[in-house]
């Protein structure tokens, strides 16, 4: 075989190549947390570009880790307002980089070069399990609800985004869970 083609009596035979979309991992490292979760890739229409959204994770922004915590911990603020809740009906999470010891990553599902789904459990409000929408490298677009939509679908989520005002959320709320004993 030579460039173009396989020789074939004199002259040469084209050959048609087919580009090789990367294989996408099973599991990827989730960073902050020091383990590896699943790539899910059942309801994502597949561009061939996923993988670049998977190889940014290693590349997430402390920046983006501030975001996720305080918008967490916002939503969970939001949840002991909404219902009442006190201990043990919820953990007592009194700073938002405290999330993570109360939060399961289940799986992340990538959607073209740049978005990524995470689907999480969050302890304060496991019957309604949470996704976060990450763009790039460092950019939130969602925390809330689990919708399953497409991917560039949520940043136009504004009702239940959590990613959405969490400072001011925050500085109403964070006084609810200061007055509780640590349980953890």
């Amino acid at each position: 075989m030579y460039a173009g083609g396989y020789a074939t009596g004199g002259h040469v035979a084209k050959t048609s190549w087919c580009r090789m979309e990367p294989r996408l991992p099973e599991v990827v490292p989730f960073p902050w947390i020091n383990t590896s979760v699943p790539v899910d890739l059942s309801s994502t229409a597949e561009s061939g570009e996923e993988h670049l959204a998977l190889e940014n994770i290693e590349k997430w922004t402390d920046g983006l880790r501030t975001s996720i915590e305080r918008a967490c911990f916002a939503n969970y603020l939001e949840k002991v307002e909404a219902i009442g809740a006190e201990p043990p009906t919820v953990p007592v999470i009194k700073r938002p980089r405290d999330i993570w010891r109360h939060i399961e990553i289940e799986s992340v599902r990538p959607q073209g070069r740049d978005l990524i789904v995470v689907y999480a459990v969050p302890e304060w409000d496991d019957n309604l399990h949470h996704e976060w929408c990450i763009k790039g490298t460092d950019r939130l677009l969602y925390v809330g609800q689990f919708l399953d939509y497409p991917a560039d679908s949520y940043g136009d989520i504004e009702s239940g985004n959590s990613a959405l005002d969490y400072d001011e959320t925050i500085a109403r709320l964070e006084h609810l869970p200061q007055q509780w004993t640590s349980n953890t």
